[in-house]
């Protein structure tokens, strides 16, 4: 199960090092930047978490219409982008443009997250082990992520102060790039395939 595993576990650390959970932490700076008054930093939150789970129900219907890899593919390719966007954006002053590009990019961003590596990684996590090694697998692929949470969580700030914040997007953008290579050369194809078959191409 080796192949699986290490698929199960760097998508998990993927969710969380290409940056979900930090953009979501500074999204009250971004949009003040954007002109919008920091004061309301609670609405802010509020209206990422409406993109969020607006474009998770999108990907509800899609994920057997058009596959768990073309949704990883498109997921990864918007987030890279848009996090590279940001870490052009945010290395220059603060002006209306800038701001406003800045924060197009950060809601793209989540979009692109909520409609595939967000909800899929979760699917790929059960679909990619047999039954007898499913429970554990999938465990440790949660517990991957979790730390991978905590870790980003706890670096974030500090890490932002001492190198800048562009410099934390350009990372983030250079983690979804490289996920993006991992899942075109490493990533099988689930959908309305048998098990058996998944494993042969696994082991391809």
């Amino acid at each position: 199960m080796r192949r699986a595993l290490v698929i199960g576990v760097t998508l998990a650390a993927v969710q969380q090092f290409g940056g979900i959970n930090s953009i979501i932490y500074y999204a009250p700076s971004i949009m003040s930047r954007a002109g919008l008054p920091a004061t309301n930093s609670i609405q802010y939150s509020v209206f990422i978490g409406v993109v969020n789970v607006a474009m998770t129900v999108v990907a509800i219907p899609l994920i057997d219409r058009a596959g768990r890899r073309p949704l990883l593919l498109f997921s990864l390719a918007g987030m890279a982008l848009s996090l590279a966007t940001l870490g052009v954006t945010m290395s220059f002053p603060s002006g209306p443009s800038t701001n406003m590009i800045a924060l197009l990019a950060m809601v793209t961003y989540v979009g692109s997250f909520a409609v595939g590596l967000g909800p899929v990684f979760w699917i790929l996590a059960a679909e990619l082990f047999p039954p007898g090694t499913r429970a554990r697998g999938a465990a440790l692929c949660a517990l991957v992520n979790w730390a991978a949470n905590f870790v980003v969580g706890q670096l974030f700030l500090p890490v932002a102060d001492a190198v800048g914040v562009s410099w934390v997007f350009w990372f983030f953008a250079a983690v979804a790039s490289g996920a993006l290579v991992f899942v075109v050369r490493k990533v099988p194809e689930t959908k309305n395939r048998s098990l058996a078959d998944i494993q042969l191409e696994l082991r391809a």
